[in-house]
Order: structure tokens, then sequence, then C-alpha cells
């Protein structure tokens, strides 16, 4: 008698896929990354690491966003500084006859009066800022005279002598009074004047890269920037912020958040 046939038998269970496996292992190295990467950036230097990367990386742009934003509700333009100084403009008038042999004499016209100058820098101009170890450097726009300076009349003195054989001594006079503007536009743009108003444009600066700093520090919940050097772009390293990071500081301004 033939044996009844046996029952077949159910295949073996299968293991865990490569599949299956391949994503555990995965989640498991995320998530023991994830806690190591949490670890340091918990850590202060982690923080510190990643304020000051961000900061090197963008702040000129996001600053430069900002003075967008101020320069369209506001204008172009951030008053500096003002020098109040007594001018004297002078003019000379010579004649003569008969290619000099005849000196017929000169008319010698003079004002005198106090002149407010005043200096701005334009906004839209291009900003660089760079934040090292702390230290914010800053590459201003160029200084710039607000124009036509200031002539306080009620200070004016006038004065006008004819030479010997010379009859203009008004003409002459009217004459200079009519050109003094372009005179005094002209002594407000010289490097003289400028210098004279450059320790004050810094300060000016500073204060106004100050506030900037302050309220980017306290959205992003960041510190750390002690000093803000302002530089501009006729003085030494303002080609190169690299350059302008090793100089010493030409000012030292404290930020203290409040």
């Amino acid at each position: 008698m033939s044996e009844p046939n046996a029952s077949p038998t159910s295949a073996p269970r299968r293991g865990p896929g490569c599949f299956a496996l391949l994503a555990l292992t995965l989640l498991a190295v995320l998530i023991i990354g994830g806690i190591v990467a949490w670890k340091v950036v918990d850590s202060g230097f982690g923080m510190k690491w990643l304020a000051e990367h961000f900061q090197k990386q963008t702040i000129t742009e996001v600053f430069r966003e900002n003075v967008k934003r101020i320069v369209s509700t506001n204008g172009d333009v951030l008053e500096l500084a003002t020098v109040d100084t007594e001018e004297m403009v002078t003019k000379f008038d010579t004649k003569s006859l008969f290619n000099e042999v005849v000196y017929l004499g000169t008319t010698v016209s003079e004002i005198r009066a106090m002149v407010v100058y005043r200096y701005h820098l334009k906004l839209s101009d291009d900003w660089s800022l760079n934040v090292q170890d702390g230290r914010c450097v800053v590459i201003a726009p160029a200084i710039r005279p607000s124009l036509p300076p200031a002539i306080r009349t009620e200070t004016m003195e006038k004065k006008s002598e004819a030479g010997w054989l010379r009859f203009n001594a008004e003409e002459n006079l009217a004459e200079l009074e009519k050109g003094l503007t372009a005179v005094l536009e002209r002594r407000a743009a010289t490097p003289g004047k400028i210098r004279q108003v450059r320790e004050a444009a810094r300060q000016s600066v500073a204060k106004f890269v100050q506030m900037w700093v302050l309220k980017e520090q306290k959205n992003r919940g960041q510190g750390g920037i002690h000093e803000i050097v302002v530089i501009f772009p006729d003085e030494p390293g303002a080609s190169n912020a690299a350059e302008a990071m090793k100089q010493p500081a030409t000012l030292h301004l404290e930020v203290k958040a409040d």
C-alpha cells in the first residue's frame, strides 16, 4: 500500500532584506550624527563658529539690503560733519601797457565771512563690511561736500582798493562777490577740508553702523562684535578689506548691547 502523500512543507522565513538593513543603518547613522552635531553646536565653540561664519559670508549683503530700505524711505544722504570757519577770498586785477612796460597798478578786492561747510556720504554707494575676531571693519563710501556751502552773510566784510591809475574798485569787488560761491565750492572739495572733517565723519559712520550691528545681533541672538573700524576709500587699506583687517584701528568704538 502506498504511503500517503506528505504535506508540503512551508518555505523557510527570510530575515530582513538588504534594503531594510540599509535603511536601518542609515537611520542609526543620522540619529547618532544629529546627536553629535547638536553637542558640538550646543557647546560654545560650535555656536561661535556658526555665528562668525554666518557674519563673514553675509554681513555686507544684509547691510546693503538694510541700507536700501533706508534710502527708499529717508533719502540717499547720511550727514556726517560740519565745519564753521572764517574764509577770505581775494581778487587781484593788474593792468599794464606796452607789454608790461608801463604799470598802471593793481586793484585788490577782498571778502571775509564765516562759512559753514557740510559733508555727507551717499548711502547707495558701495559699502563693505568684514567681521573677524569681534572686529567689524567697514569700508565706507567717500566723504562728499554738501553744496553750496552756507555763507553767514551777517559776518561778511568787504573791501576793495584800486591801483594808482585804476578806477575799478567797485567793479572788481562785484565780480569777486559774484564768483564767491563757486570759489567756496571748490575749497569744500579740497583734500585739506576733507581731512578737517574726517575724524568726525568716521565717528558718524561708526555710530550709524553700530545701530545696525546692535539690531542684527539682537535679532539673531548673537554677540561678540566689540569694535567697529571705519576706513574711507582714500585711506590705506581701503582697496583690500583683508589688508585693512591687519592695520591698527583708526577708530575704536565699543559696541555694547542693551
